[in-house]
């Protein structure tokens, strides 16, 4: 450079900073709260994001499933016709190559209790290989508020305390004051059972009400809330009370769906609902095993193989044709032994959990071993891990048909495995808006902060114009001139950046370490606060987000100055010398 090297530009730089004292604290301390706001934002929103699919994984869908490959495509429907049978198999084969494996059944009926009903997602599982996989429930059972959890050939279910609450089974954890004296007067046979129950409620906050307004409280009938406190041996004491009466007994109604080839079907059926509907090369695949039946009008089944029956039962059911599934409305009774509290709103919504032998024959549904899927995890993966390359799709394949050749099995071709990204789709989607637009928001906050900090450049450019012509009088340029002002700038917003940078870790470190308790309120709005979490919201370390929010913030502030520095080099000098 003609007079002045980069060396003495950033030197002049430096200077101008220590001769404003005040004005670069000012503008520092301005540029260190918009980092810090914006670093501790995403990292708890990101913490969130990353708890939420934790809590996925472990609570609700594991790493991957073992379907058949058409209850993937309707899994929204619960398609529980869609199932398979042998599942011990797998899960040996699984087991063999490292893998946890559970079977569910999953289906959907109503629960109904002397207090009222609720539609309820049911899981028939086997009690002790979901507690191996999952961890809703766990070996020491500590997301179980009360009772225990199911045991194989009882009648039983384990309930989420949501469904609990609305059916009012099991302890009462937010009664109204007259409702907590109803149930008293229901399970204390003695005078000091009914006041040891009392004892264990403290009056709540009516603010946990703000969003049922249909509760109106009056002098007598206050929220009354269960004490965190109460030790777990009194907890057991009021549970048996509870459960030495009938409030906890229930009856499920469901209706099964099982798939069948239809004997005959009407020929204005058989055009309009099932051939339009099929695909191309399924056609005549069914056409081949009907014959037409003219003086009855309808198409009826030809003998045929069991494997060609299967081959047109998959393709009507391809085609969604009604009459491939039939509909047996089945009932039985059952007690709850249990109930579910776990960091996971799944679990503890309108959700139950059955033991899958006694869903075996005519008492049950009849499913006679099936299964509609085989949770999968990999054994020994710690829970603050999300699934990785040895939990995806094609590893877990892979290692099931090696444990099934070992057999001298192969995987059948209408099964296959999924991972829980891939159930998740329509999630993801959701957590991107809730974490995106409040990210958007502060990434505007931002740009605005340094706007701000842009007018304080403007003021002290403007204030330095005579400074400025004095400069370009002793022959620096323009060009030199604009860097001087621009890495001064940088270096207001370096130094505002490392503070950001610093506040922000400090900030962030007790969200980390403990997080944010929203139980609460996810409680008040039963669990649906929008991620797949109800209680603490812990934030992450994100440092190429926090070393990249501070690169970006010293570029913008370098950049502010660039537009008025140009300005004021465009007067002339003599006018820069008269400038007052």
């Amino acid at each position: 450079m003609n007079l002045f090297s980069i060396w003495e530009l950033k030197k002049i730089a430096m200077r101008n900073l220590m001769r404003h004292k005040v004005k670069t604290l000012l503008t520092s301390l301005a540029i260190m709260v918009s980092v810090a706001v914006y670093i501790f934002l995403n990292s708890w929103l990101g913490g969130m994001a990353v708890e939420s699919r934790r809590n996925i994984v472990n609570f609700e869908l594991g790493a991957a499933k073992l379907q058949t490959k058409l209850y993937f495509e309707k899994k929204d429907e619960m398609p529980s016709y869609e199932n398979f049978v042998n599942w011990e198999i797998y899960h040996d084969a699984l087991y063999r190559e490292g893998y946890n494996s559970a079977p569910r059944f999953i289906f959907s009926g109503t629960l109904i209790s002397a207090s009222g009903s609720a539609p309820i997602l049911f899981h028939g599982v086997d009690p002790k290989l979901e507690v191996q996989t999952m961890r809703y429930v766990g070996e020491d059972e500590k997301f179980i508020d009360f009772g225990r959890w199911v045991q194989d050939g009882n009648f039983e279910i384990a309930l989420g305390h949501i469904a609990a609450e609305k059916l009012k089974v099991g302890i009462p954890t937010r009664p109204l004051r007259l409702e907590l004296e109803e149930v008293i007067a229901e399970v204390a046979p003695t005078y000091a059972d009914a006041e040891f129950i009392r004892s264990l409620y403290d009056i709540g906050p009516t603010f946990l009400d703000i969003f049922s307004p249909e509760v109106v409280h009056v002098e007598g009938n206050e929220r009354m809330i269960l004490r965190k406190s109460v030790p777990q041996s009194d907890l057991d004491r009021y549970w048996n009370l509870i459960a030495a009466t009938s409030r906890n007994d229930l009856r499920i109604n469901v209706v099964i769906d099982i798939k069948t080839v239809p004997e005959a079907i009407r020929a204005d059926k058989w055009n309009v609902e099932l051939i339009s509907e099929l695909r191309g090369e399924d056609v005549q695949l069914v056409q081949a095993a009907y014959i037409f039946a003219e003086d009855e009008n309808v198409y009826l089944l030809t003998e045929a193989n069991e494997k060609q029956l299967d081959l047109v039962l998959d393709a009507m059911l391809r085609a969604n044709f009604s009459s491939a599934v039939n509909h047996v409305f089945q009932s039985f009774d059952v007690v709850v032994v249990g109930v579910i509290n776990s960091p996971a709103p799944l679990p503890n919504g309108n959700t139950a959990y059955i033991p899958l032998d006694i869903l075996q024959d005519e008492a049950g549904m009849m499913l006679q071993g099936a299964v509609t899927e085989l949770i999968i995890r990999e054994q020994d993966a710690p829970d603050h891990r999300l699934p990785g390359k040895s939990e995806s799709s094609a590893v877990i394949t892979a290692a099931l048909k090696r444990g099934l050749a070992a057999q001298g099995l192969v995987l059948p071709e209408e099964l296959e495995v999924r991972t829980f990204i891939e159930y998740i789709q329509d999630y993801l989607g959701y957590e991107a808006i809730q974490t995106g637009a409040p990210q958007f928001l502060a990434f505007l906050l931002f740009i605005l902060s340094f706007l701000g900090i842009s007018n304080t450049i403007l003021m002290a450019i403007l204030e330095r114009t005579k400074e400025t012509g004095m400069m370009r009088a002793m022959g620096m340029t323009d060009g030199q001139m604009i860097t001087t002002y621009m890495l001064e700038a940088g270096f207001l917003g370096f130094i505002g950046s490392v503070l950001g940078i610093i506040l922000g870790a400090v900030i962030n470190y007790p969200v980390v370490e403990t997080g944010i308790d929203f139980s609460a309120m996810a409680d008040t709005l039963s669990g649906g606060i929008g991620f797949r979490t109800t209680g603490v919201f812990r934030s992450v370390w994100n440092i190429p987000l926090m070393i990249g929010t501070g690169i970006v913030a010293t570029l913008i502030a370098s950049f502010m100055a660039f537009f008025p520095t140009r300005k004021a080099v465009k007067m002339p000098i003599t006018d820069s010398l008269r400038f007052e």
